[in-house]
This record gives C-alpha cells, structure tokens and sequence, in this order.
C-alpha cells in the first residue's frame, strides 16, 4: 500500500508548501499550472495567474507556487472552492476533501475572530492551495494512498494579520492542530512557520496520523516533493512529501473508545445519541446490561478519533446526565478498502449507489444511505434494495469514486 509521509517537522507546513511538494512529487508541473489557472477563470479571477517555479532555499532544490494578480476572492470561500473543484474535475474523493478543509477554516476562523472578519480565507490563494492539493493528489495517483504526517513545527513569537498582531501559533492554527491531534514542535524559531490552510491540509489529510511504524521508501523514480516557502527563516523553509510502501496490509492507527454504564436513560434518548454522533464518533454501539442492584442498563460504547474525542465526550455528558465517561486508548488496524460506485437499474431508472470494498477479501457492501433513499423512493423492502445492487455489481459497475 503506498503510503505518504508529510514531513512538516523543519520549517511547518502552509498551503503553498504542500501543493508545491506535491506537484513536484506529481513531475505534472505543467499539467497542474494549466489546471489551476483554469480554474481561476471558473471563480471570477482569470486576471491572477499562477506559476511553479524550480527555486533553492539553503541549498535545498524545491518548487515554489507563486500567484500573480488580485488575490481578493469575491463571493463565497465554499462557492469558490465548489465551482474550482468542478471547473478542473476533481473527483467526489477530491471535492469533498477540499470542501470539508474549507469548511473546516470557515468554522474555525468564524469562532475566534467572526464571520465578518474572514480575511485570509477571503483570498484566492486559500481556494488555490485547496484545490490544487487534492488536484495534484490525484494527478499523482495518489487518491488511495495512506497519509501520515511527522510532528509539526508551528514557531513562536508574534505575527501580523489582518486581525491585528496574534501570538505564534495563530490561535486559528492550534485550534485545528488541537482538534486533529496532530503532535507539534519547533516552538523555539521565531516564525510563524505553519498557517491555519496549512494545518487544516494536514487534519484533512492525515488527521491525527502520525509515522508510527517502518516506512520503505519506494523504489520509484519520484519518490520525494519539496515545497519552498517565501520567508528567509536563516535554514531551508521547506515542507517535504516523501512516498513510501507499507509492508503490512492495511493502516493501522490510535483511536479511543468511550463507555458509559447508565440505568436511567430513555429508550428515545438512546436512539437520539446515535443522531448527535453522527459526524463525531467512527462508531456507537448500545448494549444492554444488567447495572447495580440489578437494574436493567445500557453501555454506551463509542469509537472516536483523537481530534473529535472531547466532542464526543461532551456530547455523550450533555445527551445522558452521565456522570462519568471512561476512555481506552488503543490501536485499530484496517484493511485496505476501496469506495466505488455502481450503477442499477430498478423500476427502469438508473441509480448510482457508493460501494465499499474489502480489498484483503473481496467482499463488498452498498452503502446504507444510498439504498434507503431508493427504497423509499421506490417503495420496496430495503433488503431487496441490497440484493438488486449486489446483483449488479458486476454487470454495471462505474467508474471508482476515488478515479473518477
């Protein structure tokens, strides 16, 4: 399994740094110029252009992204990023990772500074960095890979803003790094070494993952993306994207379950628990139990990645009354597995249901959501849904979503 190592750990990471080392990881400099000063045009700024240029920082070769022209955005920062992301064709894997990494800026900056005082995402730098990562990802053939990332230099100090002067790192930067987990150092250069675009590309990317076992570097030609930065920081102001193999099958990964022993909840506000998880938790089980003086109870288990565990433990205080919440940390191994989309015929219209498949075993399952709105749709049992899309897995089998 190909595996990505984003090494911010010398000189942090922005969002110029990582498209820049991807690009040059993709040797599609020219490809990737061409798509992005394309999508300018889709966003209203055909008069920015940008161009990747070969360039040295201490003696470090890299590549540097830069941007000529009005780098105001007009309108939206998500409308702007949808309609890039349609303009240059990213896939559904790609556009819902650039959406959620804008999303994720947009809430983040909204809670510390306001809605009204948006100003670095209102840039079409920010829209570039974000589309033209994934874009490069995917150019790479690298939409299927395994991302992991070294701890992140941040800085120290003071830097200025459009909202004034803010502390190294800028609050916006370590609230994203607080909520992914993502382990951090460098807190000694007086720089403002990673932005909040380029820690919400390393949450997107890699949540809280980190480089936790052996990594083979692989035997291909390009194996190595240097991205360079603008400022001199007196050493090499470099993110680095290494490419490498794993030789276990699937990922493996830290993650946290939660459980909560209660005997006094509601059967509804057990079932509401599953609603205000959704988004938060990877998976919540209920399971029935025989509690003290033998009252009948429930455990309440929950799967949670480390950036959304003390949402989750909120969530699960607020909904219940509990007054306790125990946490396991412990390793989760995955197998490898593909999302896919497969096209069925029922009643006479064409549906497109998402697939996911176990690479280690073959077996495949359609995804619930899509099935139950065919179902309701078209009035039948949901099991029957399920038969009629495995059925025709094989004969009308589209495109994958990670390809298309």
């Amino acid at each position: 399994m190909n595996v990505v190592l984003i090494d911010p750990s010398l000189a942090g990471a922005s969002g110029d740094k990582i498209l820049s080392a991807l690009t040059e990881l993709s040797g599609k400099v020219e490809e990737l110029t061409r798509e992005l000063n394309s999508c300018l045009e889709s966003i209203g700024n055909g008069g920015t252009k940008v161009r990747f240029e070969s360039v040295e920082s201490y003696g470090i070769k890299g590549t540097k992204l830069r941007i000529y022209g009005d780098a105001r955005l007009e309108g939206s920062p998500t409308d702007a990023i949808e309609a890039a992301s349609d303009s240059i064709e990213l896939s559904r894997w790609g556009k819902e990772r650039a959406m959620a990494t804008m999303e994720r800026l947009l809430r983040t900056e909204g809670a510390i500074h306001g809605s009204e005082h948006l100003h670095e995402i209102g840039n079409v730098d920010t829209v570039i960095d974000i589309v033209g990562t994934f874009k490069a990802i995917e150019i790479a053939g690298l939409n299927r890979a395994e991302f992991l990332t070294a701890p992140v230099a941040v800085g120290c100090g003071v830097t200025k803003s459009a909202h004034g002067s803010l502390p190294v790192p800028a609050p916006a930067t370590l609230s994203i790094i607080q909520e992914a987990g993502l382990p951090i150092c460098g807190l000694e250069t007086p720089h403002e070494l990673t932005t909040p675009t380029g820690a919400a590309l390393l949450s997107t990317l890699a949540g809280g993952r980190v480089l936790t076992k052996a990594l083979r570097i692989t035997k291909r030609e390009r194996w190595l993306g240097i991205g360079v930065g603008n400022a001199d920081l007196s050493f090499p102001n470099i993110t680095r994207v290494l490419l490498g193999e794993s030789s276990e099958s699937g990922s493996e990964e830290v993650v946290y379950v939660l459980e909560s022993n209660v005997d006094d909840v509601e059967g509804e506000v057990l079932g509401w628990i599953f609603e205000r998880l959704k988004g938060i938790a990877e998976d919540v089980c209920i399971v029935p139990m025989v509690a003290k003086k033998n009252r009948p109870g429930h455990i309440i288990r929950v799967v949670v990645t480390q950036g959304l565990l003390n949402k989750a433990v909120e969530t699960i205080f607020d909904e219940t009354g509990t007054l306790g919440v125990k946490i396991f940390s412990c390793q989760r191994r995955k197998v490898d597995r593909v999302e896919e989309e497969v096209e069925v015929r029922i009643n006479g219209k064409l549906y497109r249901v998402r697939v996911k498949k176990n690479l280690k075993t073959g077996s495949a399952k359609p995804s619930y959501e899509d099935c139950r709105k065919i179902a309701i749709e078209e009035g039948l049992p949901l099991r029957t849904v399920f038969e009629l899309v495995g059925r025709g897995q094989g004969a009308h089998r589209s495109a994958s979503a990670s390809e298309r």
